[in-house]
């Protein structure tokens, strides 16, 4: 597999993996929490998750 040498941390759109560090949780909820936010992007084979829609999504259903 080709690896891209410039990835963007701070991206709009965020891997399954990075999105599973930043919210601390598992990757079939972090899946399950993004298909319900409506936050999934397929590009090709790549599964991506629009990082602002998935957070906010949690902070609206899950937040104090």
């Amino acid at each position: 597999m080709n690896l891209a040498k410039n990835r963007n941390q701070n991206g709009e759109l965020i891997t399954l993996q990075q999105a599973c560090a930043e919210s601390n949780l598992g990757s079939s909820t972090v899946r399950r929490l993004a298909d319900e936010a409506g936050a999934v992007r397929k590009i090709g084979k790549s599964y991506r998750i629009k990082k602002s829609v998935f957070f906010d999504y949690i902070e609206t259903v899950y937040g104090a």
